[in-house]
């Protein structure tokens, strides 16, 4: 279902690095990805929905760079992450070439954000996001784009754009897409 984990970052002239870990944790109710609302306050992508990651630091591989970030946005270290592969990496309209790394976190370690960067974490239910009623397709709510991009509500949270197709794309790799062609 999964890659094998690169063991280094694409070389891609003229965009960043960067690296986002699709964070699944184990809840009573069922699985979920774990994500994070940033903070207003931010530079990019203020007050959007995200998964844990971030910019490359010099020399880092996409898995130490998901990894890191993990601890630092929710405080979750490298030694409890159980990574199991990642997926195709995917242009952010900021510029970075962003390598998603798929992992598990266990289910009772405390989630904690980080105050600088993360207003809110949010769990959004793998059952859910596989429906497909629970998405629709819309023009995304900042910028001038029509372009319609998929959409999902849960909880006074809207997933979409970049972090939304790192889930559509695991959706599909298990078989389960919520939207026809991913």
């Amino acid at each position: 279902m999964l890659d094998p984990v690169p063991p280094e970052f694409d070389p891609k002239p003229g965009l960043r690095k960067a690296a986002v870990l699709v964070t699944i944790a184990e809840r009573t109710e069922g699985d979920v990805l774990v994500c994070t609302r940033r903070h207003e306050s931010m530079r990019a992508h203020a007050g959007q929905i995200s998964f844990p990651g971030g910019r490359r630091d010099p020399g880092e591989q996409p898995r130490t760079t998901a990894l890191r970030e993990t601890d630092e946005e929710i405080g979750v270290p490298a030694t409890r992450v159980e990574v199991f592969g990642a997926m195709p990496a995917r242009f952010s309209v900021a510029g970075f070439w962003v390598h998603p790394i798929v992992g598990r976190i266990p289910r009772d370690h405390p989630l904690t954000p980080a105050e600088d960067e993360v207003a809110r974490i949010v769990e959004f239910p793998l059952r859910e996001l596989s429906e497909p009623d629970c998405w629709d397709l819309r023009p995304p709510s900042h910028g001038r784009s029509t372009t319609l991009l998929p959409h999902f509500d849960y909880d006074g949270e809207v997933l979409w754009g970049l972090t939304a197709r790192f889930v559509l794309d695991l959706l599909e790799r298990s078989g389960n897409p919520p939207l026809p062609n991913g």
